[in-house]
């Protein structure tokens, strides 16, 4: 594949599972970016050559991917400087990324124009190329942004997608253009009855369930744009595709596009669902980013010490760069990877302690218990675990809650349960008490005891605190609380009739008993 083409892929924005783009917030109302956020800004600026990502492999110079490092910058309000170069760039000739003439691609110029409109400047001016009007042009009468292209272009065809629909959307509703509520109608459009949104876009209403985490998280984002903008009835259709996209979201908190669990899709919706109030999940999905992200300790021991803030795609990727380091065959991936998580893994939720309770008392081994936890965000991920059983995962409620019923392991012990949100530093433990099944053998005074008379009985071996019940001849003659030092006395008198007699004691759950016989004379 030659650089020409490769240009023009890339103009099209035609790749979902690395889609390109980013949430466009007011830099100014958000706090600096966390560690990780930084940390990956600032490799993503180590990227920059000139103000622009130029793709080793390929020898051309990526000019989407440097808007998608752009927007990650601009959007975490870090490295002025460097967004600046990127649309100096840029605007020197927006004809280079965006067309001009016969072959004008839409996605492009609306990613341009957003671009510029997001760094403060005017898109209806870009060294003399009105971006607005260009975009206009290109909107047909369907309300749909194409491409147009010469058909004597072996390369030529109309590459536009709801990706490229979604720029347009932002940049002519940001610009108050008169066509906006047409491209953000088409855009909807696009919207599939289980709330997402579809890539490849149709003049016909969407009623299949074919969208994707791409698709529809940068729909979300220009819908929210156009409703800033004065943009009327499109809250319901942002809040199915939100819905959609928490139902997407796995118990580790990532995403997946195509089937790939990756950052890539996972960092795009942190911050889509960041900026619709979904914090919780938003912070799962970040959770999922530092994970695949070269930190320090990732680093050690590997060919990564000059990339640290680096995020895989995923697992693959990041395993065979510990191996191998990122060359020229693996950076593109890597930055394009990078360019979305940046904004998602800043979603990244405190260090908290989480208020963990369970039943009081002694428990029965084996059985089930309702465990529940405050102090988590609404939808965030968490694990339930009891040491020594099992683990279990879920969703906190919409108040940051935790209440599940959870099996007990067998064993007497003291157990720890441990509720973990998005993140380890987010935690809490409480412990429980479990009894399991005991064979009791009561210690009696006396092997004969004479009619009439008395007959001691002493139990060892129980759980202070433990419930107890002694029985003689079938009979209840003591019950009461097993002593501090685990024993336990009772004292009867054993009748008037002759014979055997047994002693049977019971603790507190019926798999925890014994008895003993003597006889009476």
């Amino acid at each position: 594949m030659n650089s020409t083409t490769l240009r023009r892929l890339g103009a099209a924005v035609i790749a979902p599972a690395l889609a390109a783009g980013m949430v466009v917030a007011a830099p100014s109302a958000q706090a600096a970016p966390n560690s990780y956020a930084y940390s990956a800004a600032r490799w993503l600026s180590d990227q920059l050559t000139d103000g622009v990502v130029h793709n080793e492999q390929y020898d051309f110079d990526d000019y989407g991917l440097t808007l998608d490092i752009f927007f990650a910058l601009n959007a975490l309000d870090t490295r002025a400087g460097d967004q600046k170069r990127i649309i100096d760039a840029l605007s020197a000739d927006p004809s280079v990324y965006t067309g001009s003439g016969t072959a004008v691609y839409a996605g492009a110029t609306g990613k341009l124009a957003t671009a510029v409109q997001a760094s403060g400047g005017q898109a209806d001016d870009v060294a003399g190329v009105d971006l607005i009007k260009q975009a206009e042009a290109l909107v047909t009468s369907s309300g749909r942004a194409s491409d147009t292209f010469d058909p004597a272009d072996e390369y030529g065809a109309d590459y536009s997608n709801a990706i490229g629909q979604s720029f347009v959307v932002r940049a002519l509703s940001t610009a108050r253009s008169p066509l906006a509520d047409e491209t953000v109608d088409y855009l909807l459009e696009q919207q599939c009855d289980d709330g997402s949104f579809r890539v490849q876009m149709a003049d016909e209403q969407c009623t299949t369930t074919v969208g994707t985490i791409d698709a529809t998280a940068l729909a979300v984002q220009a819908l929210q744009v156009a409703k800033g903008a004065g943009q009327a009835d499109v809250q319901d259709d942002i809040d199915q595709a939100v819905a959609w996209l928490l139902g997407q979201q796995a118990p580790d908190g990532g995403f997946s596009d195509e089937g790939t669990s990756n950052t890539n899709s996972t960092g795009l919706a942190a911050a889509t669902l960041r900026a619709t109030g979904k914090d919780g999940a938003a912070g799962s999905a970040a959770a999922f980013i530092v994970d695949h992200q070269v930190t320090d300790a990732v680093a050690e021991d590997s060919l990564l010490a000059s990339e640290l803030g680096a995020v895989a795609f995923d697992q693959a990727a990041l395993d065979a760069a510990k191996a191998s380091g990122i060359d020229e065959t693996t950076r593109d991936q890597f930055i394009r990877a990078t360019a979305q998580a940046a904004i998602g893994v800043n979603a990244q939720l405190s260090a908290t302690s989480l208020a963990v309770t369970v039943p009081s008392g002694l428990r029965k081994a084996g059985s089930t218990i309702a465990v529940s936890a405050t102090g988590l965000r609404a939808g965030e991920k968490y694990s339930l675990s009891v040491a020594g059983g099992g683990s279990f995962t879920g969703s906190a409620d919409a108040e940051g809650r935790v209440a599940r019923s959870v099996p007990t392991p067998a064993g007497t012990a003291q157990r720890l349960v441990t509720v973990v949100g998005s993140r380890s530093n987010r935690v809490g433990t409480t412990a429980v008490t479990l009894l399991g099944a005991r064979k009791i053998t009561p210690k009696l005074r006396h092997k004969t005891v004479k009619k009439g008379k008395k007959q001691t009985i002493s139990v060892s071996g129980l759980t202070p605190g433990e419930r107890v019940r002694v029985y003689l001849g079938g009979k209840l003659v003591k019950s009461g609380t097993v002593y501090s030092n685990g024993t336990y006395t009772a004292q009867s008198k054993v009748g008037k009739k002759a014979g055997k007699k047994t002693v049977k004691v019971i603790g507190a759950f019926a798999d925890r008993t014994g008895s003993k016989s003597f006889r009476v004379k």
